[in-house]
């Protein structure tokens, strides 16, 4: 007979994610850690934005840097100051405002806001022009402080929101005037229709020639886009957040744009307390970035096709996270997506797979049908 030592065997391992256990998960493509400087302050991060194989990203860290996402390497890198702005794409190109490397001539009453700068997917600066208002003006927006963000205004002005306060600025000539805050509507027409789509008070509100066509009665956490499905009329998708058997959980739901009854919902939510970003394909495809609960440190991505399928999760580092999540998706020639982009954690480039269904799946979307530019 052969005496045993008595020891108590070790309890099998647990998963760090079991609310995500019976959920699809995506392994990354590459990870692309870029350099930064931990002695600078961190006050701003933003992007990723894409062209093509290169998507820009922004922190107060570094500046700005291009990575090649399909090759996982940096492209280029511009400089900033303590502050930036987040990256826009405009007319192909990637426009860039941040603190001025050197103090530029302004008039005597201007007050200085940035730099801004237009660079080509290749690196190659288009232009450099100061921002700059007139201080009785600007003062406001110089002064604000809150989560940032750039938009194509018209074809001569971009608008750059700072917290409560907004600036549109020409981009020929730096000069900034002030603005409405408000995010600009989401567009979409349909035959011979238009509405403009905005999100107000929570509740979503669709607008035809300025008057209201048709309003939500609940409120939803997030207006994403639009959605585009092959012999379906377009469609609004919203996040929502809410409570069921009090477990939060982010649920989307799809709203028919003309205003109709007709509708669909994911039937696989995810679990999450709130939003840290989100990105939407031209047919619909969304990628969001979402705080799983009051830890600050278990976040993930969570993709779903324009037919509001669940294609995959992914969970990002644990680790104490007080900076946006930065989301974009990756289209290739024919404007599918080819992978989704996340940077996250100040100076780490994360690419995950493609989020479209599969050709055959029911409701599947393969490029832009109507509306090419939601």
């Amino acid at each position: 007979m052969i005496a045993s030592d008595g020891s108590v065997a070790e309890p099998p391992a647990t998963s760090a994610w079991p609310e995500l256990e019976e959920l699809p998960r995506a392994e990354p493509l590459r990870v692309i850690h870029l350099p930064s400087r931990a002695d600078r302050p961190r006050f701003d991060v933003g992007g990723p934005v894409i062209v093509d194989e290169i998507a820009v990203v922004a922190s107060s860290e570094f500046g700005f840097t291009a990575v090649d996402w399909r090759r996982g390497t940096v492209a280029w890198t511009k400089p900033a100051g303590d502050r930036v702005a987040p990256p826009l794409v405009r007319g192909g190109s990637f426009v860039l405002i941040g603190g001025c490397a050197t103090p530029p001539v302004i008039p005597d009453a201007h007050t200085l806001l940035g730099c801004m700068r237009s660079v080509t997917p290749a690196g190659a600066d288009e232009q450099y022009v100061a921002v700059h208002g007139m201080a009785k003006l600007v003062e406001e927006f110089a002064g604000a402080a809150g989560a940032q963000q750039l938009w194509t205004e018209s074809e001569r002005t971009i608008r750059w929101r700072r917290g409560d306060s907004a600036v549109s600025i020409d981009v020929m000539t730096g000069v900034a005037t002030p603005a409405p805050a408000g995010a600009p509507p989401l567009s979409v027409t349909y035959k011979d229709r238009h509405w403009d789509i905005s999100h107000d008070d929570g509740k979503i509100v669709a607008r035809d020639k300025g008057k209201v066509a048709w309003s939500t009665e609940y409120p939803y956490t997030a207006l994403l886009g639009s959605v585009w499905i092959p012999g379906q009329s377009p469609m609004v998708r919203v996040a929502n957040i809410s409570a069921r058997s009090r477990t939060p959980e982010v649920r989307l739901l799809d709203i028919d744009a003309t205003g109709s009854m007709a509708g669909q919902a994911a039937w696989i939510p995810v679990p999450g307390i709130s939003l840290l970003g989100q990105a939407i394909s031209p047919v619909g495809d969304v990628a969001l970035a979402v705080r799983m609960d009051t830890t600050i440190k278990r976040d993930f991505i969570a993709a779903y096709a324009a037919n509001a399928l669940l294609i995959w999760v992914y969970p990002l580092p644990q680790i104490l996270r007080a900076d946006p999540v930065g989301v974009a998706i990756a289209l290739d020639d024919e404007r599918v997506p080819e992978a989704v982009v996340v940077f996250h954690d100040g100076d780490t480039v994360t690419v995950l797979p493609p989020l479209s269904s599969p050709p055959t799946a029911p409701g599947a979307a393969r490029g832009p049908l109507e509306n090419p530019t939601p």
